[in-house]
């Protein structure tokens, strides 16, 4: 079988193959795509007499793996497969109907633009002949003979006139005729460039190929299909989500979901049935490891010690020297961007073939949309923010996970608002979405009191005290529900000592469950104002410094 392929390789590109090698085209007839990468299969049909033949597959791209190249045969018995990634021989692609047509009119328009530029040019042609007549009349002296009669002298100045006449208004009369040859010319050329376009869009992307050969025997003439897979790394898909919210009585929260695709395999996809994944093969796949744990003590070190191991970590910082090791290295645990928790990979099936055109297309999949009721609140933070942001707060209950996306739409009551990361939202997970600013709802944050000094006649320790007032004043014509957020330090040494007050009290103290953080929330009517007030007080010993 070797010998057949390298003799079929040195043929003339016209010269049929050998007998026993059958030649098939192969095009991508379903894809399941991850994160980054995609599993392709090829599946078409073959016949074949009986005995031992080679099926040769010449359109596959010239990125194909073959150590990820599985065959499956039905209708014959399957020998052996060779993978060949160079001195393939060339890939023979049937042009398509539309194709053929849009070749046909490319030609059309282009005949028709050469007619009329060809047309133009022997208009010009006569224009420069009247021109040239024009200027021999004008070299013209009239009679030599001073001799001459007046009757001859009449007769060749009218002569002169008439001739200058006759060449002006041909010169006219041509140019005009090119002007309106022009007009043709550039809608004729507009026809051939878009003619052109309609043929590279039809063109299918040509690159280099692969070459698939495998053996294959039967006892008896044979109809089968065989089927390809294979995986390929220059394709992709993420997530696209439009979130919707509209106030009402009954507010209603509505993901509609969404994928983009892209390949740059090298090949145009046709017709290819679609199949999502939420696998994530180039995020970590197999479990971290847990090293032992070595703890040693030391004495402590000198000033000069401590001094020369500065200059030895500068002198390391810009390589002038390399010392061994002298502690355990430490090993830092790389957390993949999302994790599934229970490791289930959904797959999503679209339901119709599609067509993918190699590194040109960003092809967009609906893939349905999921309905939620969610509650509706004002979201206050005075430290950090003039206004209160509209929040809405929900659970996944759909029964299906929401995968992360970095880039997601949100709409409010039909209004675009901007756009935001999705997280991966699992079900029975909480979603809190925000959808933008509420102007009227207007914030201040003002520090009334701060004072830093020593504590006592004899100074034992330091004292920092701060009060500030949080407000929200609420200048639309409707009640909210209002959450503030305040913040006040909070301390892990025994010695630094920290308390701290707030009129009224928070409703929620390590809010998110957040360390310091508080959080009131009421409902905050037309026309209120609501104001917190917030003090804190640290203490520490004089010869240490709060940082």
């Amino acid at each position: 079988m070797k010998k057949v392929i390298l003799a079929a390789a040195t043929l003339p590109l016209a010269a049929p193959l050998l007998a026993d090698t059958i030649p098939l085209s192969a095009p991508v007839t379903a894809a399941t795509l991850y994160s980054e990468g995609a599993t392709l299969t090829r599946a078409v049909p073959f016949s074949a007499p009986a005995g031992t033949h080679e099926l040769l597959i010449t359109n596959l791209p010239a990125s194909l793996d073959p150590m990820s190249v599985r065959v499956a045969l039905d209708g014959a018995k399957l020998g052996a497969v060779s993978v060949r990634n160079s001195r393939t021989l060339p890939n023979q692609v049937e042009d398509s109907p539309e194709l053929v047509a849009a070749k046909a009119e490319l030609e059309r328009a282009q005949t028709a633009l050469q007619s009329a530029e060809d047309a133009r040019a022997d208009v010009l042609i006569k224009a420069e002949a009247a021109k040239a007549r024009l200027a021999y009349i004008a070299s013209l002296r009239g009679p030599s003979d001073t001799a001459a009669t007046a009757e001859t002298l009449s007769a060749t100045l009218a002569l002169i006139s008439q001739e200058t006449l006759a060449a002006q208004q041909e010169i006219t009369a041509a140019e005009r005729e090119a002007r309106d040859f022009e007009k043709n010319i550039k809608s004729l050329q507009k026809a051939v460039t878009d003619a052109q376009r309609t043929v590279d869009a039809l063109t299918p992307t040509e690159s280099d190929n692969a070459m698939l050969a495998i053996a294959i025997s039967t006892n008896d003439a044979t109809s089968g299909t065989l089927t390809l897979t294979h995986l390929a790394y220059d394709t992709a898909w993420s997530p696209a989500y439009d979130v919707y919210l509209s106030e009402s009585d009954t507010p209603q929260l509505k993901i509609e979901r969404g994928a983009f695709i892209r390949q740059q395999t090298g090949e145009d996809w046709t017709d290819v049935a679609i199949t999502l994944s939420t696998s994530r093969p180039n995020e970590q796949t197999t479990p971290s490891e847990v090293y032992p744990w070595l703890r040693r003590i030391e004495e402590k070190l000198t000033p000069k010690q401590l001094a020369d191991m500065a200059i030895a970590e500068s002198q390391m910082e810009f390589g002038r020297m390399a010392p061994e090791p002298v502690v355990e290295p430490v090993y830092i645990e790389e957390h993949a961007s999302y994790s599934f928790g229970d490791g289930i990979n959904a797959t999503y099936a679209y339901p119709t073939p599609v067509s993918v055109s190699s590194a040109s297309d960003a092809l967009h999949l609906a893939l349905g949309t999921l309905d939620l009721t969610p509650d509706t609140y004002a979201f206050a933070n005075p430290m950090r923010d003039e206004t209160a942001f509209l929040m809405a707060e929900a659970t996944n209950d759909s029964g299906e996970l929401i995968l992360p996306s970095f880039e997601a739409n949100f709409f409010l009551n039909g209004t675009y608002i901007g756009q935001q990361e999705m997280p991966l939202i699992a079900e029975g997970d909480d979603i809190d979405f925000s959808f933008g600013p509420i102007n009227g709802l207007r914030l201040t944050n003002k520090v009334t009191n701060k004072v830093t000094g020593d504590k006592g006649v004899i100074t034992t320790r330091n004292e920092q005290s701060e009060t500030r007032v949080l407000t929200a004043e609420n200048l639309t014509d409707r009640a909210w529900d209002l959450r503030l957020l305040g913040r006040v330090p909070y301390s892990e040494q025994e010695d630094l000592v920290i308390t701290h007050q707030s009129t009224p009290a928070p409703t929620e103290t390590n809010y998110d469950d957040q360390r310091g953080i508080l959080m009131w929330q009421r409902e905050l009517t037309a026309g209120e104002r609501y104001d917190v007030e917030l003090s804190h007080t640290l203490q520490w010993p004089s010869e240490m410094i709060l940082r």
